[in-house]
Formats: structure tokens, C-alpha cells, sequence
């Protein structure tokens, strides 16, 4: 059961302990059967670049971008494309945002769930928007 859109912003927070937060912490925790999140498909890319980046500025090492990377791929997100990719330039462009965030902020309206997100541009397009920020 889809129950809310998580961000990458929120999964690459699980990865750095300076970014972990009792909002991050308790999105990760409730993530449990039969509870899932669903994504756009490049969630995948941004927390692997998220981690890629980290390990190459030092802020982890090779061994833990492995630990984190090898058990997050079974959590429980699934991962979709858009219906439109016109609706999310339309989406970034009223809202100021990247497609990218566009492409969260898109998933959220359509199916009617609540965004976990850290990004602050994106939970205010998601306020005006009518979507609620996921608050686990």
C-alpha cells in the first residue's frame, strides 16, 4: 500500500549522519510492510549521485556509501515515470522549481499522497499546490 512520495533529498539525509534528522529518521521508520513510498525513477539517480558526491568530498567513506547503498535498495519505494514530461516543465515553471522537483511535486498531485521532503522550494510549491508534507 503506496502511502506517501519520499524525495531524494530525505533518502540522502539517511546516508550522512550530520543530515540525519528526527523527521528524516522517522520518514526511514515508517517505511515498513505493508507500508511503501513510490518515486519518480530518477530518485535512484539523485541519491546515488547524493552519495557519489559525498564520498568523493570525504564525507563517507567507500565502504559506507556500499553499507547504505546495498540495504536502501530493498526498502520498500517503488519507482514510476510520469505520466507527461510537458506536465512537469509545466509544473517547474509555474512553481520555480527544477523538473526534477517538478517530477516529485507531479507524483504527489496526481495520486493524491503526502511528500516527505526536505527541500524548501518544494514543500512550498507542494503547499500551494494542495499537498500535504508528510509528517510520520
Amino acid at each position: 500500500m503506496v502511502t506517501f512520495v519520499v524525495d531524494s533529498s530525505v533518502a540522502a539525509a539517511w546516508c550522512f549522519p550530520d543530515e540525519r534528522t528526527n523527521y528524516t529518521n522517522a520518514v526511514l521508520r515508517s517505511l515498513s510492510p505493508p507500508a511503501e513510498a513510490v518515486a519518480p525513477r530518477l530518485f535512484a539517480y539523485e541519491v546515488r549521485n547524493s552519495v557519489l558526491m559525498g564520498l568523493r568530498r570525504k564525507r563517507i567513506t567507500k565502504t559506507e556509501a556500499e553499507t547504505f547503498l546495498n540495504p536502501a535498495q530493498s526498502l520498500p519505494i517503488r519507482l514510476e515515470d510520469p505520466e507527461s514530461y510537458d506536465t512537469l516543465f509545466q509544473l517547474a515553471d509555474r512553481h520555480g522549481l527544477t523538473v526534477y522537483d517538478a517530477a516529485y511535486l507531479d507524483m504527489a498531485i496526481r495520486k493524491g499522497l503526502p511528500l516527505a521532503t526536505l527541500d524548501t522550494a518544494l514543500a512550498h510549491a507542494a503547499g500551494r499546490s494542495g499537498v500535504v508534507i508528510l509528517q510520520p
